[in-house]
């Protein structure tokens, strides 16, 4: 998808249906399915904003990803958008994504433009309920990474996203040495799996649900 043809349809987009269950549920690993009941069980979840920020280069929307240090900890060495915990600081959790946001990778918290606020996540084994937020921006400024943070930055063409053969099926090597069977988005030799994956489906039907 060009740049301009995305700008072109924000206003669908940012009133589109959010697909939240349908998207999320086509893309979890089993084991993840009882995620529902988990978060129910979960009465002081923490609470996350994560940034989805869609940019042009040269023609062409992309969307940013980053690939996260290995570190001990369940989120270690994936991909994923940037964010994370909700701090008293913020007023809420867009302004989290957003301090996140700079933090991480050094866009300035001001600068992209707000389109609409995805549908929920909760994570059981981190027991995150994570708010995404997709937002768009001309171009991306000089990046600064938190080498603490953030090993490499992935970018994900949107016309790669809505091509159905991005999705993949196969194995993924959990942090404690086990492996499960689960589909993924196979990004620039990535696999990109687990929440960022059912965030990702939904901004695909959304975009796909524009384009009607």
């Amino acid at each position: 998808m060009k740049f301009d043809d995305f700008i072109a349809r924000i206003d669908l987009i940012a009133q589109s249906d959010s697909f939240g269950t349908q998207a999320h549920d086509v893309i979890l690993p089993e084991f993840a399915r009882q995620r529902i009941e988990a978060m129910k069980k979960d009465n002081n979840p923490k609470l996350s904003g994560v940034a989805a920020i869609v940019y042009r280069e040269e023609t062409d929307a992309n969307i940013l990803l980053i690939e996260r240090q290995s570190y001990e900890g369940v989120h270690s060495a994936q991909i994923g958008f940037p964010g994370g915990k909700k701090e008293d600081i913020d007023n809420d959790l867009e302004s989290t994504a957003r301090r996140e946001m700079q933090e991480e990778v050094g866009i300035p918290s001001d600068e992209p433009t707000l389109i609409r606020k995805l549908s929920k996540v909760y994570i059981p084994p981190s027991r995150f309920l994570v708010q995404p937020y997709l937002f768009h921006l001309e171009a991306l400024p000089k990046l600064i990474l938190d080498s603490r943070e953030v090993k490499s930055l992935v970018k994900f063409p949107i016309k790669q996203l809505l091509e159905d053969s991005t999705v993949q099926n196969g194995s993924i090597q959990m942090t404690e040495g086990l492996k499960i069977k689960t589909p993924y988005f196979f990004v620039e030799g990535h696999k990109v799996w687990g929440a960022t994956a059912m965030m990702l489906n939904e901004l695909k039907l959304i975009l796909k649900s524009s384009l009607k």
